[in-house]
């Protein structure tokens, strides 16, 4: 429908990518989150079962992965996406009666 309001695809593009980064950089910031506060919840437990004094904290590697993965993964999943819609011409996108039809 964008595309029928004289969106370009370099536009619908960006759109898209930012929808989203709009839900992933959200979603990253809180699953390190939640992963630094089970890791101090599991240190404290491991610290009072073994009475051990070696250091359990998270790993830069182990951050470094997560936002990679947490910014390269919603990319790589809105390639489909936005290849399906830029393949059909305006016309084939708008009917709705094929659209219909095809899905079925």
């Amino acid at each position: 429908m964008l595309r029928a309001l004289g969106f370009r695809n370099k536009n619908l593009i960006g759109l898209i990518s930012l929808q989203s980064f709009s839900f992933s950089i959200p979603g990253l910031l809180g699953g390190l989150l939640v992963a630094y506060i089970l890791n101090i919840i599991a240190r404290y437990f491991i610290f009072s079962l073994a009475q051990t004094t070696t250091d359990y904290n998270m790993s830069t590697g182990a951050i470094i992965l997560g936002v990679v993965l947490g910014l390269v993964l919603p990319l790589i999943a809105n390639i489909l996406p936005i290849k399906r819609a830029l393949s059909k011409n305006l016309r084939e996108s708008l009917d709705m009666y094929h659209r219909s039809v095809n899905e079925l």
